[in-house]
């Protein structure tokens, strides 16, 4: 199928475009260019290779058919950019040193209904934990003189 489309060209950061007629990946026909920077903007196509192309069979991008209709508006790509300023992290103002104690928030103060419950008592010790096990000779024992 045969396209009239933009094709990228140009340096970094300054693209310029041309107009051309492809099908599939293969280049048929140049019909024009366009330069989109601000202060020299420039746009020219051949009308009748256009005709000649659009009789033919060939379908504009939305892009070329609102070139040929003067109601393009170039929109630069700055994604890259935007996603770096949004990863960084701000920065302090000057004069002033951020801390790890900066960061962390304090501790909320009690609600009214979290001072009101009454707190419990501890749990009382069983017998048999090792936390009272007292070491006392058993009764077939005898205890050992010295």
């Amino acid at each position: 199928m045969l396209k009239i489309r933009l094709v990228r060209i140009g340096k970094k950061n300054l693209p310029s475009f041309r107009i051309e007629v492809t099908e599939g990946a293969k280049t048929v026909d140049l019909i024009g260019s366009y330069y989109p920077h601000s202060a020299r903007s420039h746009f020219s196509i051949s009308k009748e290779k256009l005709e000649h192309w659009l009789k033919s069979g060939a379908k504009p991008t939305p892009a070329v058919a609102d070139l040929v209709k003067g109601k393009y508006e170039f929109k630069p790509y700055h994604g890259a950019v935007a996603a770096k300023e949004e990863k960084a992290p701000p920065a302090a103002p000057s004069g002033e040193v951020k801390t790890a104690s900066d960061e962390v928030p304090a501790p909320s103060a009690p609600t009214a209904a979290e001072a009101q419950e009454p707190v419990p008592p501890e749990a009382p010790v069983m017998e048999g934990s090792s936390e009272e096990k007292s070491v006392e000779p058993s009764p077939q024992e005898e205890p050992v003189k010295s």
